[in-house]
């Protein structure tokens, strides 16, 4: 990984447990690299390799798939390396303006993805979906479980499909979809986890 030109940093939110997401260069291209390094020292010694060795496991589990980027390394024990995916998160994009095949293709991901045991868990966070050349990806494994996609589980990723097919394809929304929606809504209210102050969707 050669460290010329210097990093672009994308995000860096600091808090306890949030990494620095930079854009760096690896082998004469750019790749992400999320880096923990920087943090306090029980996230930087204890968690960090445990959150990283996780989430690089998780994705070599699920390499070939379309939509899912490659994992490249795990930079000493603390960073990990990923494909750069060149794109806009699915959020900004409007009612309308993609093509129904990103939706077909982002279900082909998910799908996909719980076939080899994994479920995301996060896909409702907006810039956790990338989408480049007409290809969503899914992005951020860090609350991923591998081996443990029960119906349960994968039914919380399906609802994030149904939320981003009413928000960006709202025309391909049927009456099943309705009451599915409807149904996740509810339970959502519930949900002891939601923060306060944030509206459920």
């Amino acid at each position: 990984m050669s460290s010329a030109p210097g990093p672009r940093v994308l995000r860096d939110k600091g808090g306890f447990l949030s990494p620095v997401v930079s854009v760096v260069e690896h082998e004469g291209r750019p790749a992400v690299l999320k880096d923990y390094r920087s943090k306090n020292p029980v996230t930087r010694n204890v968690l960090a390799p445990l959150l990283v060795r996780r989430e690089f496991g998780v994705l070599r589990h699920l390499e070939g798939i379309p939509g899912i980027p490659r994992a490249y390394a795990v930079v000493e024990k603390r960073a990990l390396l990923l494909e750069f995916v060149d794109g806009k998160t699915l959020g900004k994009f409007k009612a309308g303006e993609l093509p129904d095949a990103v939706f077909d293709r982002l279900c082909e991901t998910v799908r996909a993805m719980h076939r080899r045991g994994v479920v995301h868990l996060d896909l409702r966070q907006k810039k956790n979906i990338v989408v480049a050349g007409g290809r969503p990806y899914l992005v951020d494994f860090a609350n991923a479980l591998r081996g443990r996609a029960t119906a349960a589980l994968r039914a919380v990723d399906e609802s994030a499909l149904l939320k981003w097919k009413q928000r960006n394809f709202p025309h391909l929304v049927t009456g099943a979809d309705r009451a599915a929606l409807a149904d996740h809504k509810l339970l959502r209210r519930f949900w002891i986890f939601t923060p306060r102050g944030k509206s459920v969707r």
